[in-house]
């Protein structure tokens, strides 16, 4: 089957005048039809960049951030500053939609398949939608870029199915208000149908449970679900939320200090992780064993990893993980380890399986 979308050896580094970060690191990953992959790793380890430059939206975000977008720019954004040199300084690599690679066409050419195609939820319910526009709007712009012809009857219909279809309460007399007058679990419903509207093939969504209490996390989980089994589309989640990964993804990625470290199936990944910092994460959760050992008067112990995660500017030379890592050996502090596949497309970047050290690994787990 071939890939509907695929990241190339992608690699995210941001100029500036204290060194440069290095916020992905040679990514590469394959998502097929209809599959929801998931991507785990810690704050801070470089997901979302590796979402917005695949997407070719980091220089956007960054100019953003760093308040340098003009206010007399209007939409589409003029991309003035997209010159070959700065996109070569800061993303490289490739990204494949459908065998397109999007970072080789230009911010119109992009266009045509952000929105249609592919459907992006970012990260933070403040900066995902307008707040001075309604929601109803907002969740019919994607038709309206799209589909320039639709009638704005035939548009208003369809604002109201998708709103209904991810369970927005009174959406037909709250459709004109603007997203202040939303609790987050119904911003986060709101941006679930904008994200369907245009019947796209891929949707990527960037921390959808963060922020949000205990019970709205599993309502957006359940809406994810429903997604799943009634869509003919393909999901990209993305979180530190173990909790949300395993609830969804057939697939997952785990990613740590810029670089994907292990892909598997979610099986294989919760059950028989082999990177050592897969392994790390996973223990450092608790298990229904643990919480019977709790109920019984024992005292069950958490194993978290040692250390801290490298900083962006300081990566260290090698494998990412070496200082962390109690396993590690002289190749670790020199040469980064390549992804190796070990059965049923399980892929690891570890020295460890191409020393053929394997029997190190129950040290970890037992």
């Amino acid at each position: 089957m071939s890939n509907l979308f695929a990241l190339d050896h992608l690699r995210v580094v941001l100029p500036s005048s204290k060194g440069d970060l290095v916020l992905v690191d040679d990514a590469s990953l394959e998502l097929q039809p209809k599959e929801c992959f998931g991507l785990l790793g810690e704050s801070g380890c470089g997901k979302s960049s590796l979402l917005t430059a695949a997407l070719g939206l980091f220089q956007i975000t960054q100019r953003y951030k760093d308040a340098q977008i003009k206010k007399e720019w209007s939409f589409p954004v003029q991309l003035q500053y997209e010159s070959k040199e700065i996109w070569n300084r800061t993303v490289s690599g490739h990204s494949f939609y459908r065998g397109i690679d999007l970072l080789s066409l230009n911010h119109s050419e992009r266009a045509r398949y952000l929105g249609s195609h592919i459907s992006f939820m970012p990260q933070g319910l403040a900066s995902a939608l307008t707040p001075t526009i309604s929601i109803g709007n907002q969740t019919g712009e994607p038709l309206a870029i799209h589909t320039p012809d639709i009638r704005s009857e035939k548009m208003k219909q369809r604002v109201f199915e998708y709103l209904d279809l991810v369970s927005l309460a009174d959406s037909r007399d709250r459709y004109i208000l603007d997203p202040s007058k939303f609790s987050g679990g119904e911003a986060q419903r709101v941006k679930l149908a904008m994200s369907l509207i245009a019947a796209p093939y891929l949707v990527i969504a960037d921390e959808p449970t963060s922020a949000l209490d205990v019970t709205v996390q599993r309502q957006v989980i359940g809406l994810f679900q429903m997604i799943k089994e009634e869509f003919d589309v393909a999901l990209m989640i993305v979180s530190h939320d173990v909790g949300v990964i395993a609830e969804l993804a057939d697939r997952i990625g785990i990613m740590y200090a810029g670089r994907i470290v292990e892909v598997g199936s979610a099986e294989e990944i919760f059950h028989r992780p082999k990177h050592p910092y897969s392994i790390g994460l996973m223990a450092s959760f608790p298990t229904i064993a643990m919480m019977r050992m709790a109920k019984g008067g024992e005292k069950p112990k958490l194993r978290g990893i040692s250390g801290a995660p490298p900083n962006p500017r300081e990566i260290p030379q090698g494998c990412g993980f070496h200082p962390r890592c109690p396993f590690a050996s002289d190749i670790c502090f020199t040469e980064k380890p390549s992804m190796s596949e070990l059965e049923d497309n399980h892929l690891v970047a570890c020295h460890l399986f191409a020393e053929d050290c394997r029997k190190h690994l129950p040290l970890l787990t037992g």
